[in-house]
């Protein structure tokens, strides 16, 4: 994962339970700052070996740090998020 780079599409690891809608979901991360919560889309959603993972794009780079961009409607940040490298997949 060394080679992720500004611009890149990843996948940051979540936990999952049913949205107040059809197609949503309401999915919580940790972050650096402590843990964040929303509303996404299902399709920026992808379940890999029993893990789900929330579709970002890296803002920015800070050795082990990954400032990211999640899509979505959540309850303490615009989804910007500060995430540590070992929660990311490449998407």
């Amino acid at each position: 994962m060394s080679g992720m780079k500004v611009g890149d599409v990843i996948g940051v690891e979540c936990r999952v339970q049913p949205g107040p809608f059809s197609g949503e979901r309401l999915i919580s991360f940790d972050t650096i700052e402590g843990p964040v919560s929303g509303f996404v889309r299902e399709e920026n959603l992808k379940e890999v070996d029993k893990q789900w993972y929330v579709r970002a794009v890296i803002q920015g780079i800070d050795g082990d740090v990954l400032e990211v961009k999640v899509k979505g409607s959540f309850f303490t940040t615009n989804g910007l998020a500060n995430v540590e490298r070992r929660f990311a997949m490449a998407a």
